[in-house]
């Protein structure tokens, strides 16, 4: 098994068709439909259904493209933990946060702080929210990344946990676009619109109802499909199979692409911040600390975790 199939099928999820997804890979289509297939055999069963346009997963495609981000993630920290083994002057930092947050903040972070990481391993742990959370309070040198939305705070139930601020978020409806640039589905009083939508005992279903999001459209929804995963409903909606609310940040390059858009202006976003999280009585590595103490100046004083749910 190559790591470069997982990447391909990644990809494939994210541009939701064969061309665009060879495209992006900078490789041809014929090359990029190989390398799937190669895929598919290794694993023993097809992932992709290749009787639509565009083309769509497979139940068993569904299903791997929840652990394919895992096996990537821990793929690459394997290799660096071995490069680690070597150097050891290096320090190994651990971010834990939702999947749909692992894919760019801390990205973003690393980017525009370089000399806060120059020196250190980053290993991302992305997962559910709870279990997030869990793995945080687990192992207390770590951090956890979250987004705090107002009325629906992230509560971490531990008193020596503090936060700070490193950034905004919003959810917001997004909707496919067809070849003419219009959106695929319309908000109006008159149509029917299906759904991507979380399971009720989630965050960000939580997050929807407590804001009444939905009740804000002219449209009637129905809901055709339920999915925790944010990168799961992502493909499902550039694949053109309805709308959902995904954090804007999360789908900034597809709407830059012009292969989503806001589905309603008529509807709010749901802002956020993003906080980082720490226990206040674990020491940080010199770099972490720069970093912590130009967030505190930059966006106030940090909040204890019982503050910042209030």
């Amino acid at each position: 098994m190559d790591l470069k199939w997982i990447e391909d099928f990644l990809y494939l999820s994210q541009y939701g068709s064969f061309a665009k997804a060879a495209k992006a890979r900078n490789i041809t289509q014929p090359a990029f439909g190989r390398r799937i297939k190669l895929l598919e055999e290794w694993i023993g069963t097809d992932l992709v259904n290749r009787n639509t346009y565009p083309a769509t997963f497979t139940k068993a495609g569904f299903r791997f493209l929840k652990h394919a981000n895992d096996l990537k993630q821990q793929i690459d920290f394997a290799r660096l933990e071995t490069v680690r083994e070597v150097n050891n002057n290096e320090t190994k930092v651990t971010f834990h946060t939702q999947h749909s947050l692992s894919e760019y903040v801390v990205n973003k972070m690393i980017n525009e702080y370089t000399d806060a990481f120059k020196t250190t391993l980053v290993y991302v742990s992305p997962n559910n929210l709870h279990d997030s959370v869990q793995a945080f309070i687990d192992n207390r040198s770590d951090f956890l990344i979250g987004l705090s939305f107002k009325g629906s705070r992230l509560y971490v139930p531990n008193p020596e946990v503090e936060s700070v601020t490193i950034g905004h978020e919003c959810l917001i409806p997004v909707v496919a676009t067809q070849g003419d640039g219009s959106a695929l589905f319309r908000d109006c009083k008159s149509s029917r619109v299906p759904l991507l939508s979380y399971p009720s005992n989630t965050f960000f279903a939580q997050v929807l109802e407590k804001h009444g999001s939905i009740a804000q459209s002219l449209c009637t929804f129905d809901v055709v499909y339920e999915n925790a995963v944010t990168h799961s409903l992502k493909s499902m909606v550039l694949s053109g199979h309805g709308v959902a609310w995904l954090p804007e940040g999360f789908v900034q390059e597809e709407l830059d692409q012009g292969l989503l858009m806001r589905f309603s202006e008529t509807i709010s976003p749901i802002t956020a911040e993003i906080k980082l999280y720490r226990f206040s009585t674990e020491e940080m590595t010199q770099g972490m600390s720069k970093l912590w103490q130009h967030f505190k100046t930059t966006n106030g004083e940090t909040k204890t975790a019982s503050e910042a749910c209030c």
